[in-house]
């Protein structure tokens, strides 16, 4: 599966509190934490951030002990993959269970903001589009790629819905 989209950037060590505050741990309405994401980190990519954009990490991201909360988020800002130099097991683990893959890769983090990358999940490959470098993480598993697809299709038909309505 391929992925293309627009980078962000944050930095080292930036665990699932910052990524959404714990206050918000309990809200269910996707805007209100898309609204919050990252709030701490880089208070402007709520605002910047578009519908399948990727976010570049640091190293240690997504520390902590509420991964949950902090990838509903990350999808609810429209993050549609996380390109880090190292990642907390256990956020990438429940990432995977939501659709939202997490590549390793410390060279890839070099890529600035705002270019144009493609993602190969099932290659492990990056590309930065304004650059042509290319990168190399650990390829997906078909069943990350299945759950990237079924998140895919989950979000395009509430897209759907949200545009055109539903009579059910």
């Amino acid at each position: 599966m391929i992925l293309y989209g627009r980078t962000h950037c944050v930095g080292d060590n930036v665990g699932c509190d910052m990524i959404i505050a714990p206050a918000l741990h309990d809200t269910s309405d996707p805007a209100v934490l898309a609204a919050h994401c990252l709030a701490d980190a880089d208070p402007a990519l709520a605002e910047a951030a578009r519908e399948g954009d990727v976010l570049l990490a640091g190293n240690n991201f997504g520390w902590g002990d509420a991964p949950e909360p902090a990838v509903v988020a990350l999808q609810a800002v429209g993050l549609a993959a996380i390109v880090a130099a190292s990642a907390d097991a256990g956020f990438v683990q429940v990432a995977a269970g939501y659709g939202l893959p997490v590549l390793i890769s410390s060279a890839a983090t070099a890529i600035a903001a705002g270019h144009v990358v493609r993602l190969d999940l099932a290659a492990g490959t990056i590309a930065d589009h304004a650059t042509g470098a290319h990168f190399s993480a650990n390829p997906s598993t078909p069943e990350l790629v299945a759950a990237v697809r079924r998140a895919q299709l989950l979000r395009r038909m509430r897209q759907v819905v949200d545009e055109e309505g539903f009579d059910g």
